[in-house]
């Protein structure tokens, strides 16, 4: 009987005790309550006519649910033996008219939410008009040096600095591990250059170091502010025109932070607050050859746009919070109260606030530094003048941009948001300074990666297949009566290659090795046959001299190997952890769960616990 199912087996116990199962189930319609009694073998399909005859709703119009808090559908083959004894009956035409009803209301609900948003525009808009006098002069003045420092973006001298110092090979690595782990084998140019922004963003959050105070000059202890200094030359020559000053508090010793603006110092000393950190990373933008945009937030905070020929749109990226593509993260998470959100380009300058806020009412009632008409205005004649010696075709294909652009943002500001998506308050800077500028948010504790991680397809078919790879290994050892102690030696041998093999570059990965130099090689030697599933699974080939010397190379797909390394080494680790606990190591050992159990193959997969692009996704 093991292979009938539950229902058939219920029925097969009926027919051999020559009777049938009835059961009562209390049934409501509207006002109404029924007891019916059912012969449970005669199925749902017969049920429903029996329920046709007691309300006269079609058998094809009805439908059941359990009359409880979880309202759980009967289908037509449901066993009425384990259901609900409540039911709840509901004809489909009446929940058609109850569902169009509840959309009409939440139409309804919507469009006099547009209606007040609309009426409280129009009201800061003509408060403008009385607290606002300015002729626009104060706004041009704020923007016009940022027109001068996104034009050293384009110098050939600082895109050079700032190539030599990024690992562009590693990052390559990174973009097409992260394009294969999503089942991407052969990305476009397009993909490409957009999954190498994204490691060019993450690469920088880690190489560039935020300073709240800096460490003293003398002795590396802390330090507490003490107020401005005049700059030196030597400073100003980088446009640090702004000099805080620091006391040590162990040697009293005075240091300095000049403020510097010129990005080609910053990539030199690569530290600073967002001011800097955004003018370093666009200049890297830049250097690779992306359409960027400085960002400048009249709140007090700067970052990066680029323009994602993948998403066919300028994408938000935040290099002081490793965060892209998330413009609510300043009113969402930050709590920020906004009001201008300037992009500054060497093509223009634009009004980007509406793809920051979806409170664009309460924002327009900030906006007091100039009339809306004036900041327009201003930004036209801005433009114009960067735009003065541009080609006529040029200056055809950036204002069809710019309409398709003002059009995308007048779109999401009145686009329903997500609010399943909790966005983090400020990560960069001490607590107290957060705090003080009040940028902490709603929850501390919240961060994007536990609060807004994407579900990603887990495409690891290479898992199941280096994990069988042990198998051959395991059996080996055995067969060959290779001692625990002895075992973990050759393991610990092969995966000290493996690393030398990872460290080396991708694209033209190669170890070679004398196995006659230790004893631990010379088992490794022998291991050698058994190895070969092992390589397969990692696009590996080995060559054996008869000297002794081992070589192993790339057999395959580069990437696949990128891919796969960083599980193999996981894997030894496990082993050589669990062959530490194994008392005997004998054939029977073998059934031991030597290998964790958990690794995710196949499926889907929350990836807030995976650091992208090389970490191995695990099960709960």
């Amino acid at each position: 009987m093991r292979g009938m199912t539950g229902k058939a087996l219920r029925r097969r116990q009926v027919t051999h005790s020559d009777k049938m199962v009835a059961r009562k189930f209390s049934v409501r319609h509207h006002e109404s309550s029924f007891d019916v009694d059912y012969d449970t073998d005669d199925g749902v399909e017969v049920f429903k006519f029996q329920l046709f005859s007691l309300t006269s709703i079609p058998p094809d119009q009805l439908k059941i649910v359990s009359d409880d808090d979880h309202q759980r559908p009967v289908s037509d083959d449901s066993d009425l033996l384990s259901i609900c004894d409540d039911l709840k009956l509901v004809s489909i035409e009446e929940e058609l008219v109850s569902n169009s009803a509840k959309e009409q209301e939440e139409l309804l609900k919507s469009d006099e939410e547009l209606a007040r948003m609309l009426q409280a525009e129009e009201e800061a808009l003509l408060l403008q008009q009385y607290v606002v006098d300015d002729d626009g002069g104060d706004f041009e003045n704020r923007l016009r040096p940022y027109i001068t420092q996104v034009l050293m973006y384009e110098d050939p001298i600082r895109q050079d600095a700032a190539r030599k110092i990024v690992p562009v090979e590693e990052l390559e690595e990174e973009s097409f591990v992260a394009l294969a782990k999503e089942g991407n084998f052969e990305p476009s140019i397009i993909e490409q250059r957009h999954a190498f922004l994204l490691q060019l963003l993450f690469w920088f959050k880690q190489s560039f170091r935020w300073v709240d105070a800096p460490p003293c000059d003398g002795c590396g202890n802390e330090t507490t502010a003490r107020g401005m200094g005049a700059a030196l030359p030597a400073e100003i020559q980088y446009g640090a025109h702004r000099v805080e000053l620091y006391s040590c508090k162990f040697c009293s010793r005075i240091t300095r932070f000049p403020r510097y603006n010129d990005p080609l110092k910053l990539v030199e000393t690569r530290k600073g607050r967002c001011g800097e950190w955004a003018n370093c990373f666009t200049l890297y933008c830049r250097a690779f050859g992306y359409e960027c945009r400085l960002i400048l937030d009249f709140t007090d905070h700067v970052w990066t746009e680029c323009f994602s020929q993948s998403l066919g749109r300028w994408m938000h990226l935040d290099p002081c919070e490793g965060i892209y593509d998330r413009p609510l993260l300043y009113e969402k998470g930050w709590d920020k109260k906004l009001n201008y959100v300037i992009a500054i380009a060497k093509d223009g300058v634009y009004d980007v606030t509406k793809r920051y806020t979806r409170k664009w009412h309460e924002v327009l009632s900030r906006r007091n530094i100039a009339r809306e008409e004036t900041v327009s205005s201003v930004l036209t004649k801005l433009t114009r003048e960067c735009r003065r010696n541009f080609a006529s075709e040029v200056l055809c294909a950036l204002e069809d941009r710019d309409k398709s652009e003002m059009e995308a943002l007048e779109r999401f500001l009145h686009s329903a948001d997500d609010i399943s998506v909790s966005l983090p308050g400020r990560q960069s800077g001490n607590k107290e300074w957060r705090i003080l500028r009040s940028e902490i948010g709603a929850d501390d504790n919240c961060s994007l990666s536990c609060s807004s991680c994407p579900v990603r397809v887990c495409i690891d078919e290479h898992v199941t297949i280096i994990y069988n790879a042990f198998s051959p290994v395991l059996s080996q050892i055995v067969e060959n009566d290779i001692s625990k102690s002895r075992a973990i030696e050759v393991l610990t041998s092969f995966k000290g290659i493996l690393v030398d093999l990872r460290k080396a570059p991708y694209k033209t990965r190669r170890v070679s090795l004398n196995t006659n130099c230790n004893d631990g090689l010379k088992v490794l030697r022998q291991l050698v046959p058994s190895l070969g599933q092992f390589f397969e699974a990692l696009f590996l080939k080995c060559k054996l001299d008869a000297d002794g010397r081992l070589d192993i190379g790339l057999a395959g797909d580069p990437v696949k190997t990128s891919l796969s390394l960083p599980v193999v080494l996981d894997a030894l680790d496990d082993m050589i952890h669990d062959l530490n606990s194994c008392n005997n190591l004998n054939r029977d050992s073998l059934s031991l769960p030597l290998l964790k159990l958990n690794r995710i193959h196949s499926g889907s997969v929350l990836a807030s616990g995976e650091e992208i692009p090389f970490g191995i996704v695990s099960s709960i």
